[in-house]
């Protein structure tokens, strides 16, 4: 099996895959023996090595007052895909985004797993909008520890927000109070009323529908879409100040 384009997926160059391979054959070596092996000049070979070392991939000692090489074993390279794969996911809201860029149709990115829900409070903040409309879940806090930072990071950023909630969450006992401090205004509906197990938030030209049932989320972007949600929104408030528990 030739190993030099798995290597080249990992981020190595066609030199840097010759010298580790050639390091990995040979064992302790010097930068001359391991350029000989990888048919390359020895200054070249040398600034590869010392690379690899700060990679932490080739270790380096002294043997008799000179330097000698030997590649660490393979399985190193498996961190090597597990930060790339942490930066893909990091960079993948931004790439997405940048793939629906298309002013014809709505443009829908769809997360699941462990980061889906905080995806979605990710992208208002970037969005910064000036006011989000919730329809809230007291799954939140079920999801998210005490110390989460969204709310607090969103005031920083002064966007405001609407919340729509069911008696007895969170929501109600906790957070309403709170109201003028956390930029919100929240009404409280019974119960039986409401108590969703998603959440939805609407901000600039755009819908976010966070399912903590299912751990996944949907945003779509679409001016039209997101400003019949808005005037949806602004009817469900009007009815629900007729039926607000205090």
């Amino acid at each position: 099996m030739k190993f030099e384009p798995l290597l080249k997926q990992l981020g190595f160059s066609q030199n840097e895959a010759k010298v580790y391979i050639a390091s990995l054959e040979m064992g302790l070596s010097s930068a001359q023996d391991i350029a000989k092996k990888a048919n390359l000049q020895r200054t070249t070979t040398y600034s590869i090595l010392e690379m690899l070392v700060k990679k932490g991939i080739v270790g380096k000692s002294k043997v008799r007052g000179k330097y000698r090489y030997i590649a660490e074993s393979p399985s190193k390279l498996l961190s090597f895909a597990t930060e790339l794969q942490k930066k893909i996911a990091h960079a993948l809201p931004e790439l997405e985004a940048i793939y629906n860029k298309s002013e014809t149709k709505p443009k829908i990115v769809f997360y699941e797993g462990k980061h889906a829900i905080q995806n979605v409070y990710d992208d208002t903040l970037r969005e910064r909008p000036d006011e989000i409309l919730e329809w809230n879940t007291n799954a939140y806090f079920d999801q998210f520890p005490k110390d989460h930072a969204y709310i607090s990071e969103r005031m920083k950023l002064n966007i405001h927000a609407k919340r729509i909630a069911g008696s007895g969450s969170v929501w109600h006992t906790k957070h309403k109070k709170y109201d003028q401090s956390e930029l919100a205004e929240t009404l409280i509906v019974p119960r039986n009323v409401f108590w969703p197990e998603i959440e939805v938030n609407i901000y600039n030209n755009k819908v976010a529908f966070m399912n903590y049932a299912e751990n996944m989320s949907v945003i779509i972007e679409s001016k039209a879409i997101a400003d019949a949600m808005r005037q949806a929104y602004y009817l469900s408030w009007l009815g629900a100040q007729t039926i607000e528990v205090k």
